[in-house]
């Protein structure tokens, strides 16, 4: 059913407004107001198409009111028409030039008032048409712009990855390789921050975007963040420097991945928009504590080119990006910061910049997170001897780099290439594995089928073993959907070295830690 047009009519006499209802009620929704003061906060809370605003009332008149209705930037583009028993043409200029779009004289005529009444409709409905297609159009110019922007950026480290690659094969001079692994390496971290952003806005478009709380340490988050941003300062002579507040926990639940996401967009374009040898402070501090909950705020600070006032309010719009000239000059898909409110956003945070051109800028943000105490040691030992796990990864390259890993940590390693391999091998002597590490994506039989499969072969009363789920779709309906299968916990990809031995160390060494946040 089609929404109706909206009118608020504002008189003291109450027989004025049981009439106009009367008589405009079939065809428009109908909100009344006895004063000027009821009037004006009624037209901020509901918003009305059309407000008829009598002259003469007690306390404000209509012209004080629609002078603090045009003063509201709500209320501002509402169109008045003054309904009034004062007939002069005095009168009627008088309320025109206020900024009234019509006049209609008292006693009223049924066929005046509403003609007049659908005139302003009928030019409000096509002033919002246009509106509304202007707007769907430039949304239309910036996805395409946008689409042309994204060939580019991901062409641009795609290219470097292969033609770095390529250079080192066929080199035999180790510090050319040395150079070239170091330009693949860094390329790499910026596909990898490109797709994590284009997945991130996908998200946000469908309605899909959220968190995966869990427990991390800030301390090994920090380190991560250093290992994939130092490339950006190094290749400019940029200092770095960071200073942290001592009194911050180590341990804190929140979604790691979002809010590491968010820290590398902020040193990315703080890197990005300073110059050779710029000075790039990250300061992380306690801003409340309530109970067992965190505010923590954190900067990126740059002495760099500096944003306008103006270019502010575009920062935080998916599609849009500073002025053409620089983007050409500093490149960008321009997603990073628009996700980034975002993911703040959903933390209990808010983000926000300010700067100055030529002098740098500050870009902060606040998020939340619950204080806990692990129930696993610090440090992880170093040593698994005795201890097996089942690796189930059809990609080659996937098993190698947990291989590696894990290479000094003395843990048997027995590789499945599939589900149904994955299977055979826990079937055919279930007790010599302490840990499985299962592909959720695998040709033959997936991951979760692969898990259902085992655990419907485990003895009654026997200790569930541990199912670990490697995939890179950590979204939290998915994730549900692995442990509904009967997985114990997962693991994202890329697999992040601190965050595996922490997890084998987790289910080898100590009773299963609670995930549940």
């Amino acid at each position: 059913m089609e929404n109706k047009n909206s009118i608020l009519i504002v008189d003291d006499q109450k027989s004025n407004l049981l009439y106009l209802n009367q008589i405009l009620s079939g065809e428009y929704t109908i909100y009344t107001a006895k004063d000027a003061e009821e009037g004006i906060k009624r037209a901020n809370e509901y918003l009305p198409d059309l407000i008829l605003l009598d002259i003469i009332m007690p306390g404000m008149d209509g012209y004080e009111a629609l002078a603090v209705l045009r003063e509201s930037e709500k209320t501002r583009e509402i169109p008045v028409i003054f309904i009034s028993a004062l007939d002069s043409s005095d009168d009627e200029r008088k309320g025109l030039k206020l900024g009234a779009a019509d006049y209609i004289i008292k006693p009223f005529s049924d066929a005046i008032v509403k003609l007049r009444v659908q005139n302003q409709i009928k030019i409000k409905n096509q002033m919002r048409l246009i509106v509304e297609k202007e707007t769907a159009e430039q949304t239309s110019r910036a996805k395409s712009e946008f689409l042309s922007r994204m060939s580019h950026e991901m062409r641009t480290p795609m290219n470097a990855i292969i033609s770095m690659t390529a250079m080192a094969q066929n080199s035999d001079d180790p510090e050319k390789i040395r150079d070239c692994l170091e330009k693949t390496s860094r390329a790499s971290h910026d596909l990898l921050r490109l797709i994590d952003d284009v997945l991130g806005l996908s998200d946000m478009e469908e309605g899909k975007f959220s968190l995966v709380p869990g427990l991390f340490s800030i301390e090994t988050m920090l380190k991560n963040i250093y290992d994939r941003t130092s490339c950006f300062f190094t290749e400019k002579n940029q200092v770095f420097t960071k200073e942290i507040d001592p009194s911050i926990p180590e341990f804190l639940v929140a979604d790691e991945k979002r809010l590491s996401q968010v820290i590398i967009n902020l040193l990315s374009n703080a890197s990005k928009f300073s110059g050779e040898r710029g000075l790039i402070q990250l300061k992380i501090f306690v801003n409340n504590i309530e109970n067992d909950e965190l505010t923590v705020q954190v900067e990126v600070i740059d002495n760099g080119i500096g944003i306008s006032k103006d270019q502010e309010n575009d920062l935080f719009v998916a599609f849009e990006q500073l002025d053409g000239g620089m983007t050409r000059k500093y490149s960008g898909a321009g997603l990073g910061l628009p996700i980034s409110k975002k993911i703040v956003e959903l933390m209990g945070g808010r983000l926000w910049v300010e700067s100055e051109p030529g002098k740098g800028s500050r870009f902060a943000f606040t998020f939340k997170a619950r204080i806990k105490t692990p129930d696993v040691q610090k440090y992880p030992p170093v040593s698994f001897d005795g201890k097996t796990a089942l690796l189930a990864e059809d990609v080659e390259i996937n098993r190698e780099i947990v291989t590696s890993m894990l290479e000094d940590t003395r843990l048997n390693i027995v590789y499945a290439a599939n589900g149904s391999e994955a299977v055979s091998l826990y079937s055919s002597n279930p007790e010599k594995f302490d840990l499985v590490f299962m592909d959720v994506n695998m040709p033959e039989m997936d991951g979760v089928e692969a898990t259902r499969k085992i655990r419907a072969m485990e003895a009654e009363g026997k200790k569930r073993i541990p199912i670990i789920a490697m995939t890179a779709n950590v979204h939290p309906d998915e994730v549900k959907s692995y442990l509904a299968a009967g997985m114990t916990d997962h693991i994202g990809k890329p697999i992040d070295f601190d965050r595996l031995l922490h997890m084998v160390n987790s289910y080898t060494n100590l009773p299963v830690m609670e995930m549940s946040v």
